[in-house]
This record gives C-alpha cells, structure tokens and sequence, in this order.
C-alpha cells in the first residue's frame, strides 16, 4: 500500500513539475533576425528575465502578462499561457525611443557602438510623407541623393557622391532586400519592381564595405518589407489618392504566435502622371514568413511577383526646363517610349543557434525578370536570371573585461541574361541590331571581427577576397551577318582585398568617437569590358578602387532629448572609367571604347541633429521634434582626362568640381503628435546648384522642397485602428528636376538632359484601416 501511494505522489509531482517547467524562447530583431542582448522581460514591474548573448531567456510565468524592452526597439506586450513553452518575440526598431543608449529618434538609427556612418529608417520614417516614392525619405539622409527617370523607375542613387557615373538605373553600391540581392553579378542596381510602400526598414551603410558585401564603393542599401509586429491575425486595407490621377491600395493579411509569422500583401498602383505620355502602373504580390521550430532555428521564407510599366517621354533641354513646359522628345512620342518589367524574387534564409557561441545564418534565392523597353532609337527586349547564396558563421568569446565577436562567410552570385535589340522608328519595329548572352559571376569571401576593450575602446577589422568574372557570347555573329563584328568575349579580373581597420572609443554612455579606413571596388559592366568594333576584349580595363578615411562622433545630449551625429571622411577614388574615342592618322573617329582616365577626390561633411519633447503629462502635444541635415561635399576630379589618347584633343579635368554633385544639401523639419492622434510631419529640403558637366561650364540651378502631411490616428474599440491622412509635395510650387543625365554634348544646340518634377504642389490623402482578431 505504501509504495501505491508513494507511486501516486511521485506521478503527481512529475506532473505538478512538468506543468510548472519555464517558459523558455529567444527575442529577435524583427528584420535582420539576430538575436538581441539585454531585453527584459517584465510583469506588474517586475523583472522576470535578461536575455543572454543568443537573445535567450527563461521565465517562471503562467497565464501572466509580459512585456519586453530592449535598447532602441518598440516595446511589445504578450500574454504567457501554461501551453507557451517556447516563445520567439520579434521586436521592431523605436521611432521615439530616448531612454536608450541607442536611439532612432525618427529619421536615422544612431547606434553608439557602430564605427561607421549608418542611417536607418523606420517604417514611421519611410510614410512621413505618402510611402510610395522612396526618395522623399532617403534623401533626407545625409550624403545620400536618390533621383529617377520616370515617375516610378529608373533610379539613381549616390552615395558620398559615387554612383552617377550612369544615366540609367544604378551603380557603384550593392542594393539587398530581404537579404535578397537586388544588384545583379554585373553590378547593375534595378529598383523599377520594388514595392517602397511595403517596407518595414531601410538601412544605408555609407562608403566601402566590400570587407562585407563584396562590390560597390558608394555603400550598400538593405531594405526590409514589413512583417507582424505582434501576436494575432490582423487585416489591413490602405487607399490613397492623389493628383494627377494616383491611386494605390495595399489589402494584407497578417498572423503570428510564438512559432511563426506571416504576411500576405497585395498592392495596386497607378500614376497618370503630371508630365505627356509618362504615365506608371504597378501591380505587387509579397509573401513573407518566419517560421520557429525551436528557439535555436528560425525558416525564413520571401516570395513576390512584380509587373511594373511606366511610360517614357525623354528629356527636356534648358530652355523647356526654364520655361516649365510640358512637352517630351519626338522620337519618344513617336515610339510610345516605355520600360516594361515583370520580375519574381524568392529566397530561403536559416538562422541557427549551435551555442552561445556559434551561429550560422545561410541565404539561398533565385530572381529573374523580363524587360522590354522602347526608346528614341530602338526596342531592348531582356531576360535575366539570377541565382546565389550566402552563409556566414558568427562567433562569440566573451571574458570578464574582453569581448571578441566576428563573422566568417562567403556570398556568390551568377546571372544569366539574355539581350536582344531592334530597330524603332514611329513605333514600327525594324531589324534585329544585337542578340548577346551574358554570363556574369561574383563571388566573396569575407571576415570581420569586433573586439570590445576595457574604457570602452572597440576595434573593429575585416578583409574581404573578392572575384569578377564575364563571358559574353554574340549570337548575331553567323554566316547571315558576314560584316558584323563578334561582341564575344571573356575577361576574368584580378581578385581584389579589401580590407577595414576602424577603432571607437566610448566617452560615456551617451557620446562615441570613431575613426576609420576601409577599401572598396566597383567593376566595369560587361558593356565596357567587349570592344565590338574590333571584337576584342578590353584586356587592360580595370575596376574603379577607393579608399576611404572618415572620422566622426554621435550620441545623445541634453537628458537624451538631443540626438546627434556628425562625420568627415576623404574617399581617394582611382582607376574612374571613362569613354575614349579612337582615331585613324586624320583624326576621324573609327570608335570608342572604356578605359580607365584617373582619379577623383571626395572630401566632404556630414551632420544630423534631432531634439525631442515628450511631456509627462502633455496638455495638447505628446511630442514635439524639430530636426536638421546638413551635407557639405568638395568632390574634384584628380588627375582625370577625357581620354588616354594624350593628344591635342585630350581635354585635363583635374580640379574641376565633380559632376552631379550638389556642394550643400540641407533638410529641415519639425514633427508633431498631439495627445488626442493628430500628427503632423513638416520637411523643407534645399538642394544646391551642381556642375553637370566635366568642364564645369553648365550647372543645374539651386531648389527648395517644402513638404507636409496631417493625419489622424485612433483606435476603434478593441479590434479597429484607423489612421487617416492628407498631405501635400512641393507646395510652394519650385521648378526642379526628378533627374538631370551628365556630362552631355554641349558644342551644338542644348542637349535634352532634364527629367522635370512637378510645377506646381500635388495633393494627396488616405486611410489605413486595421483589423485584429
């Protein structure tokens, strides 16, 4: 009997002590899944747990509720069940977070243990204005300028004052979303099917990072669309209008618990657009998950479809531009000009936690897209795809006063393109001009290591190994075209290092120092690596090097309520490709060709500050926050020629202001929330006259932007929040322009080189209506 009754108690304390086992699980950053150091776990004020170096934690909690904080990331409130065992908490960057050592107080992240000029724009950020067109946000961030071609596509983004050595889509940075990379293995950046008004979180490294990201001497942009914010089913509908016929609707479905996060979107989008025959439509479909099967692991999955068409009407010359009219190009007319994609992207990302001291994080995806466009002189038609895969182990040793942390990894890329050209004339297809298969790869190897020193000294190094490799194949070379010239090929460049070397010291908690050096590259595209005149392959061509040395501070001020970061930096750019005519012992021009024609220098300074009030009581406003940017840029060409030819035509550069350039740029603002759910964000931009030309002879004139949006956000009940806008761009009505194409042919008449923006304020308004289960 005894031992009957012993059985029972020990089978009810087996299952008293399973019942009451802790609740385990891992905190997160939402976006770039690593794992966060320090949160804490809370309930009725109570500190229940800190999660470790993996982001881990254990709490003794049942049918409680908890709410979790970090340093800079919005707080997020669950309730713990008897059945939750193991929780996986995603948490988001904070807009207004001000009593953290690391700060995002509404424009840039400003992280204090980062040695390196990094903005980073929240979702609150990204939809200050209407959250379609991205570069209403971005260029708000100092030393960075976005333009574009069309109303939706074609866009151009330097950073540091490198990238604008072309006049269509973008060079010179490397370009991520998702962790999927939108930049191909040629180095060519197309964001005309990214759906901006969908992300979650933009990040801008500036300068080389190719110790990380292989190519790209400007930066790199990483992009991140939305995912659940928090536990439960929610649905959401978004509408807003505007002038010149805008029309966009995104319908999402949203669903996480404690295993897994999902989100399905659907996005419209329409554009008559202010200027003739430049008209856009867009069509968007993004699925995104993350799925937990243990506290160790994270799935992450992201799939979209893009159909993107937007219309071209060319370029306006000086005088169209002066005079603020609406016209376009003849033979753009004439063509119905347009650029056409339809594109896929999808990826398969795994985070897995071996110990606290090892992880690996390995990406595989798979893009492509069809292009058809039609211009003043032809029709392009393109098919591209593109595989790849990148994995890095992050390893961490922590002692009593010496912490080491670094990545080992490697990323590869091939593409896959297939270019086929025609001729154009009143919209009437001709002859087929070009037929060329282009294989391009990229592959890197990288690591990097941060160690942290006793008062607060951080060094931080890295190399990366980086290779380059074309094969281009003319399949117009046959016995059909006996006079044309074989555009075949195959070039393999010489590996590149790139190593970084950066040392920061912590004055406080509230105030960093840094200083640094890093090197970086940029390949010449596969159109400058065949010489198809001659059929040759350009042996000599190499990529563009730089090394840049930047020094900065950043930190909070005044009880945290001002917010700061300043950097200077000198780039030294080498090997700047350039075109090169040619010629017979007459002088006439038999063709051109890329080479390599110097240098270029890029010193510049870069400032950003926010104050922010939050009264603890407020009476009308719950907070008050005036900010201000300020870019100054001394870019000039060094020892840079038109040519290498050296003779009496060759034209020297040297000293003269780099094209494309503007030497200021400042924005300003203030933003507004009152304790009742009415905002209002105000931004009023100042964009510097630039040379437009290698002479500097021709410059674009100077403009101001002045931009504002009033909103009304408030919870309805238990289940709805609506937020309700109106908002209008360009509203004291400034002639400016959307894109200016450099370094043209001045000698004749007046080149059409101006993508003009609106004449006069347009007008928006919406609603965002949210429904949780």
């Amino acid at each position: 009997m005894k031992i009957l009754v012993y059985s029972l108690l020990a089978t009810v304390w087996s299952l008293h002590s399973y019942a009451q086992q802790p609740t385990h699980g891992s905190v997160y950053d939402l976006y770039t899944q690593t794992p966060i150091k320090g949160a804490g776990l809370y309930s009725n004020g109570k500190l229940l747990s800190s999660t470790d170096i993996s982001g881990r934690f254990a709490v003794d909690c049942s049918n409680c509720t908890v709410t979790i904080t970090a340093m800079g990331y919005e707080s997020q409130t669950i309730t713990v069940k008897n059945s939750s065992t193991q929780l996986m908490i995603g948490l988001t960057a904070a807009s207004y977070n001000l009593n953290e050592v690391k700060v995002y107080a509404g424009k840039s992240g400003i992280n204090l243990q980062q040695p390196k000029s990094v903005a980073v724009l929240t979702h609150q950020d990204l939809h200050r204005n209407d959250g379609l067109f991205l570069e209403n946000s971005l260029n708000l961030v100092p030393g960075v300028r976005m333009e574009k071609r069309t109303m939706s596509g074609g866009q151009r983004i330097t950073i540091r004052g490198y990238g604008n050595s072309t006049n269509f889509n973008g060079t010179g940075y490397k370009a991520y979303l998702n962790g999927i990379p939108v930049t191909d293995a040629e180095g060519t950046t197309i964001l005309d099917d990214i759906d901006f008004s969908i992300l979650g979180k933009v990040e801008v490294i500036k300068g080389p990072a190719s110790s990380l990201y292989g190519s790209g001497i400007g930066g790199v942009l990483k992009m991140y669309t939305l995912k659940p914010a928090t536990y439960g089913t929610r649905i959401s509908q978004e509408a807003l209008a505007g002038s010149y016929g805008l029309f966009r609707t995104n319908t999402r479905v949203e669903y996480a618990d404690e295993k897994s996060a999902v989100m399905l979107n659907y996005g419209h989008q329409n554009y008559d657009s202010y200027r003739i025959q430049s008209g856009s439509k867009k069509d968007f479909v993004s699925f995104i998950g993350d799925f937990h099967s243990n506290d160790r692991q994270t799935f992450s999955v992201y799939a979209a479809y893009n159909n993107s068409n937007d219309q071209l009407a060319g370029q306006l010359d000086s005088i169209q531009f002066a005079q603020r009219k609406d016209t376009g190009e003849v033979p753009y007319l004439k063509n119905k000009g347009y650029v056409a994609f339809e594109s896929y992207r999808a990826g398969l990302s795994h985070n897995y936690q071996f110990s606290t001291h090892v992880n690996n994080q390995t990406s595989a995806w798979f893009t492509g897209y069809k292009q058809s466009q039609a211009f003043a002189v032809g029709l392009s038609s393109n098919l591209s795809q593109n595989i790849g895969a990148r994995t890095a182990f992050g390893l961490n040793f922590t002692g009593k006063t010496i912490t080491l942390s670094g990545a080992i990894g490697a990323e590869l890329q091939k593409t896959n393109s297939f270019k086929k050209s025609y001729g154009l004339s009143n919209n009437i297809t001709g002859a087929l001009t070009g037929d060329i298969e282009l294989s391009a790869m990229q592959y890197n190897i990288f690591t990097q290591w941060e160690l942290k020193l006793p008062q607060g000294f951080i060094v931080t190094a890295g190399v990366g190994n980086n290779y380059i490799e074309y094969g281009i194949t003319d399949r117009l070379t046959n016995s059909a075209n006996p006079a044309h010239k074989d555009q075949s090929g195959h070039k393999t460049f010489t590996p590149v290092l790139t190593p970084q070397l950066s040392v920061l010291k912590s004055l406080n908690e509230k105030v960093s120092v840094y200083a640094g050096i890093s090197k970086g590259y940029s390949p010449p595209t596969s159109g400058q690596v065949v010489i198809p005149q001659i059929s040759q392959v350009n042996t000599g061509l190499r990529p563009e090097k730089s090394i840049q040395y930047e020094a900065g501070a950043k930190g909070t001020l005044l009880q945290k309520k001002l917010s700061f970061q300043v950097a200077v930096f000198d780039m030294e750019i080498t090997d700047k490709l350039t075109s090169q005519a040619v010629t017979d012992n007459t002088d006439t021009v038999l063709y051109t060709m890329t080479t390599n024609a110097g240098g270029q220098q890029n010193r510049g300074i870069e400032a950003e500050a926010a104050y922010t009030i939050q009264p603890v009581q407020p009476k009308i406003f719950s907070l008050i926050r005036p900010f201000v940017s300020y870019t100054y840029s001394s870019f000039i060409y060094k020892q840079f020629r038109s040519d290498n030819n050296n003779n009496t035509k060759t034209i020297d550069y040297s000293g003269n202001k780099a094209s494309g350039v503007p030497p200021q740029l400042l924005n300003a603002g203030v933003d507004f929330i009152s304790k009742w759910g009415v905002y209002l964000n105000t931004t009023w931009q100042f964009v510097d006259k630039m040379p437009i030309t290698y002479d500097n002879r021709h410059y674009a004139d100077a403009y101001t932007l002045l931009q504002a949006k009033l909103g009304y956000r408030h919870a309805i009940g238990q289940h709805f929040q609506l937020d309700v806008f109106a908002g209008g761009n360009n509203l004291t009505g400034s002639r400016y322009y959307t894109m200016v194409f450099l370094n043209a042919n001045f000698s004749g008449a007046a080149p059409n080189i101006y993508l003009p923006g609106p004449y006069k304020a347009t007008w928006y308004g919406g609603f965002n209506l949210n429904y949780k289960f």
